[in-house]
């Protein structure tokens, strides 16, 4: 994933993607893919996520993702879910 997974993409994060695709308002709830890319920005870029990790001993800990504040990982972010979100598009015209 773009901001919980290493360089691989593997992600040891308690988020999930399936999170990232939950709307936070009623208006949001719309299946195109314009709304839903606004859904996964918002959702990545606010944090706020919840989650159940493991501390290095094992046990279980709550854990929320924190928002992005900075200007360069906030331009990143944004850049990555443009391109992905382009291709997406591709995809479905393509169809």
């Amino acid at each position: 994933m773009l901001r919980f997974g290493d360089g691989e993409g593997e992600t040891t994060t308690p988020i999930k993607a399936e999170q990232l695709l939950v709307p936070r308002r009623h208006d949001d709830r719309a299946d195109d893919l314009w709304t839903v890319w606004n859904v996964v920005q918002e959702n990545a870029v606010k944090g706020g996520l919840r989650g159940i990790g493991r501390d290095d001993l094992g046990r279980p800990r709550r854990m929320q993702s924190r928002a992005v504040n900075g200007i360069n990982q906030d331009i990143k972010l944004n850049k990555a879910l443009w391109l992905i979100g382009k291709k997406m598009a591709a995809l479905k015209a393509a169809r």
